[in-house]
């Protein structure tokens, strides 16, 4: 059975015991109504609910009255340890002052010393409770799997970050989270970590978003509907670790004008950048489309397109295609890979439904430089996945590429000189296409993915219209 640990400023409580009616601060059952007015009944803040006789294990909730405002020096900062990642978690929550059994954010908690951290161990949810360091907020010491949400979370300290991970295997989910203070590295991560943000926002002064990774465990950020726009810095910084995993993704975000995306190509084949439909204030064009990993970099380019084509940005009126370029690393055992924006497409008969894919070079092209790939639902039984690809295989049923092959001069487009604004100087149009026919399918949102296996293609060479047409 749980037990109910109950927090608000100025209370006494030690923990010394368990009852039904938190004598000393703990329930061995959930209390209604409103928020008692004996003191000891409660506990002044977070860590004195975690260091008395009876401390919170796993399946355990601190209740923290939405009236919660403590500030002070919590001796070091609350460790909570459910015990373990696949333990029931800890739950720490914000609660109605006048109805205890009810969620409501607005509890809070400022630790003013320079040491005090919050320490989640194993599985752990805070809810409605926002929180303030003059340290570093989350420093987890083992295996943690943390979700926050509809809180606010500020670290006062100029060295300082939101989250510090220092050990291997820690997952962090924020949930309608801002992120405020005047920090280093928003998140610092020197372990293997991964982090997902939807929703919320980015304030203060920080000097990056990601601090350098600089072991083998790598990181993975996800971050989706981030209000970013105070942050005019870089939204990655330089990685100069060629060993570690990196991947960082982002959506829907809203951008400062002067962010600094990345440059060029990644250092390694194993860090790799996402970031779809983020723009800034400014644009407001909700289409900005930008992927670089160690074998190259795909990103919109409003100044080469198909000049029929509709507009496909936010603003209703701006054209884009998407620029390719590649390393020396780009290969058949690493190439570059990216995915046209989903659309929706009806592929049911089996009569026609091929999907073409149109670009520009000035570069001769074979369907062993670049392939397009499709995976769709069967027309008959939608859970069987079908595959097709406009690149050289080998053998029924194989769809990779053939890697010895010298590779046949892609499909003429029937698009010519003049059929594209800001092609390049010597262009050839080339086709990729997609027979869906042999194999029908069903009306679904498609998202076709792009390999790139050619090494070395410089800016200005190679434009791919992210508009597909089914014929």
């Amino acid at each position: 059975m749980a037990n109910y640990f109950y927090v608000k400023s100025g209370g006494t409580a030690t923990g010394a015991t368990t009852d039904a009616s938190a004598t000393n601060g703990v329930a061995t059952g959930a209390l209604t109504g409103t928020w008692s007015v004996t003191a000891s009944e409660y506990f002044d803040n977070i860590r004195d609910a975690t260091v008395g006789v009876v401390s919170p294990t796993a399946g355990d909730f601190i209740l923290c009255s939405d009236a919660h405002a403590f500030s002070g020096d919590a001796g070091g900062g609350p460790i909570i340890n459910s015990g373990g990642i696949t333990t029931a978690p800890i739950q720490v929550i914000s609660v109605d002052n006048g109805n205890r059994e009810n969620y409501k954010p607005g509890a809070s908690e400022t630790l003013t010393d320079a040491i005090d951290e919050y320490h989640p161990q194993g599985n752990v949810l805070f809810a409605g409770v926002s929180l303030g360091t003059n340290d570093n907020i989350f420093e987890p010491d083992t295996l943690s799997s943390v979700h926050v949400q509809d809180a606010t979370l500020t670290v006062t300290s100029t060295t300082d970050a939101i989250i510090y991970v220092d050990t291997d295997g820690q997952f962090y989910r924020f949930t309608n989270v801002d992120l405020a203070g005047t920090g280093s590295d928003v998140f610092y991560i020197t372990r293997g970590a991964t982090v997902i943000w939807n929703g919320g926002s980015l304030s203060g002064t920080w000097t990056d978003i990601i601090g350098n990774i600089v072991s083998d465990g790598g990181a993975s950020i996800y971050m989706n509907g981030v209000d970013l726009s105070v942050y005019n810095g870089a939204l990655i910084s330089t990685q100069t670790s060629s060993t570690n995993c990196f991947y960082m993704r982002m959506e829907n975000c809203r951008l400062h004008a002067s962010v600094t995306l990345p440059t060029t190509h990644l250092v390694s084949v194993m860090h790799r950048f996402e970031m779809f439909n983020c723009d800034d204030s400014t644009g407001g064009d909700f289409h900005r489309f930008y992927i670089a990993d160690g074998a190259g970099v795909a990103k919109n380019n409003d100044a080469t397109y198909i000049t029929a084509d509709e507009a496909w940005a936010y603003d209703g009126s701006t054209k884009s295609s998407i620029e390719v370029t590649t390393t020396s690393y780009c290969s058949n055992a690493k190439p570059f890979v990216f995915e046209l924006p989903a659309q929706y497409v009806d592929l049911s008969s089996a009569s026609t439904d091929k999907i073409t894919i149109e670009l520009t070079t000035d570069l001769t092209l074979t369907d062993t430089d670049i392939a397009a790939f499709l995976c769709y639902p069967d027309g008959t039984t939608p859970v069987q996945a079908n595959w097709v690809t406009s690149g050289k295989t080998v053998g029924t049923g194989n769809y990779g590429i053939d890697p010895l092959a010298a590779g046949t001069t892609l499909t003429s487009s029937a698009l010519g000189a003049g059929d594209w604004t800001g092609e390049p100087t010597s262009p050839n149009f080339y086709v990729l296409e997609l027979d869906t026919s042999g194999d029908a399918g069903a009306a679904t949102a498609v998202s076709i993915r792009i390999e790139v296996y050619k090494a070395s293609i410089a800016a200005g060479k190679l434009f791919i219209s992210p508009q597909i047409s089914l014929s």
